[in-house]
């Protein structure tokens, strides 16, 4: 059971009026989508070409488990401000304890790039009916559901969608980076210090499918088979100090105390004291071991001067085999900068688990798009931020995609897929086939679909209109 109190409180105490007049049964329809491609807090400018989706399984985890426990009922019926209107409404109460999800729900394969950005005409004018000026987008999830279940689901789908789909998509630009390099690089996700301990284990699950190799977090291992995998901590080799025994000795025993222990999987970890100094670092871990050891870490001073420099003083004291493995503070822009630096793999924590580039999220929304039987739409005119209205299918092809409503003639392949139908949750690929479909994906994408840009999605005559429909009705 997931407790299904994820939620604002808003929505219940709305949800009250609703019940009230007899709506909470009402079928509706949902998308969940962003409006446009993320971009930098600071200069405004665009900072990704696309959007990596990720936490499909975790949104389908939720809609299967989420219920409401009873004493979290009674806690909200002694609520100052809702508890008096939860209690007028009894059978709003039963219903929320017996709750669980039904519905029909829709989602592109977990690992696709996705795209948004204002909408375009079929004929590439911008789609703008009278100051209204919808976004146009795949939706991440389109649910059809009843009322009541629309208002419980909407804010953890989102808190969900959000991190993951911002980890996944930042994770991937870093690995791309990667491998840019010489040898295609590894990139380990080692991020769990930098965010809460259930957010980690989630942004593990992002980083992996975005093409990190693995992650330093066991619980990300046990619950989802992600391949783990570390070097050492600075604590360890401090914890080793003793009393009138110099550091460098301490260091040096530790050293050859791990690594006999974990012969040939040994990673050193070298600037806790002087990665170059004359009795520490660099030369410690190859005294430790004949021949030197599988690999050093370097965790502070990343430069490419001085991953030559130890490449050479490896090489100078036969550790030719000895890899280099890099930590602290990096991300793609790093990588980059730190060019054909002879470095065989890196370990990124904060800057993939927090993208602080682009950290707001990936600015996912979630708005009705039918009601009963009506579509309906967002207008917010003058603002840019309409929504489009109906049942949606996007088609991809080379092209590019077409927005459009489900019935319209196909423009290519349906990115739209049935994962939830009347008879519950459809089988989905496991997660080592969900990577390789974001990997996949990415690496069929032209380099300048890669780059960070400001897109703009044509829509199909039938919606176009539909919205000139709506426009004009909401605005007489």
């Amino acid at each position: 059971m997931i407790s299904a109190g994820h939620i604002d409180l808003y929505q219940l105490t709305s949800l009250v009026e609703h019940h009230a007049s007899g709506r909470t049964d009402l079928p509706v329809t949902m998308a969940f989508f962003s409006r446009r491609l993320p971009k930098s807090p600071h200069t405004d400018k665009p900072v990704r070409g696309y959007l990596l989706w990720a936490g499909l399984g975790r949104c389908l985890d939720y809609l299967e488990n989420a219920r409401f426990a009873p004493e979290h009922l009674e806690t909200l019926q002694a609520h100052p401000v809702l508890g008096p209107a939860l209690r007028s409404q009894p059978d709003l109460v039963a219903r929320l304890r017996d709750w669980r999800f039904t519905g029909t729900v829709r989602s592109p394969r977990e690992g696709t790039p996705l795209l948004a950005g204002p909408a375009l005409r079929p004929d590439g004018r911008p789609l703008d009916v009278d100051g209204v000026r919808p976004a146009a987008y795949c939706p991440y999830l389109e649910i059809q559901t009843d009322l009541l279940s629309a208002k419980l689901i909407e804010t953890p789908l989102l808190s969900t969608i959000n991190h993951m789909t911002m980890v996944a998509t930042k994770a991937s630009e870093v690995v791309r980076a990667a491998r840019e390099q010489p040898g295609k690089r590894a990139v380990l996700e080692f991020g769990q210090r930098r965010t809460h301990p259930e957010a980690a284990v989630d942004a593990a699950l992002a980083a992996y499918i975005g093409g990190c190799s693995g992650t330093s977090n066991v619980e990300a291992h046990l619950r989802h088979g992600i391949p783990v995998s570390g070097t050492m901590d600075h604590f360890a080799i401090q914890a080793w100090e003793s009393e009138d025994v110099p550091r460098h000795a301490s260091e040096l025993a530790f050293f050859r105390s791990f690594s006999a222990r974990y012969a040939g999987a040994d990673v050193l970890l070298v600037d806790t004291y002087d990665t170059f100094g004359e009795r520490t670092g660099i030369r410690n871990a190859v005294a430790a071991v004949e021949g030197g050891p599988n690999g050093i870490r370097i965790d502070s001073a990343i430069t490419r001067e001085n991953i030559l420099r130890a490449r050479a003083l490896l090489d100078s004291l036969g550790a030719t085999r000895t890899k280099i493995f890099v930590s602290g503070g990096m991300d793609e822009h790093t990588i980059r900068e730190l060019g054909d630096a002879p470095i065989d793999g890196y370990g990124i924590g904060e800057r993939i688990v927090t993208s602080p580039d682009a950290p707001v999220g990936v600015g996912a929304v979630a708005k009705l798009s039918i009601i009963g039987s009506r579509p309906t739409m967002k207008l917010s005119r003058g603002s840019g931020k309409a929504t489009l209205p109906g049942r949606l299918q996007v088609w991809r092809s080379a092209e590019g995609d077409r927005v459009g409503l489900e019935r319209d003639a196909p423009h290519g392949e349906p990115l739209l897929l049935p994962v939830w139908d009347e008879n519950g949750r459809r089988p989905q690929p496991g997660l080592a086939e969900v990577r390789a479909h974001a990997l996949r994906s990415l690496a069929d994408l032209p380099p300048s679909r890669l780059q960070p840009r400001e897109v703009q999605l044509r829509v199909t005559e039938r919606l176009a209109g539909l919205v000139e429909r709506l426009v004009g009705e909401g605005l007489t």
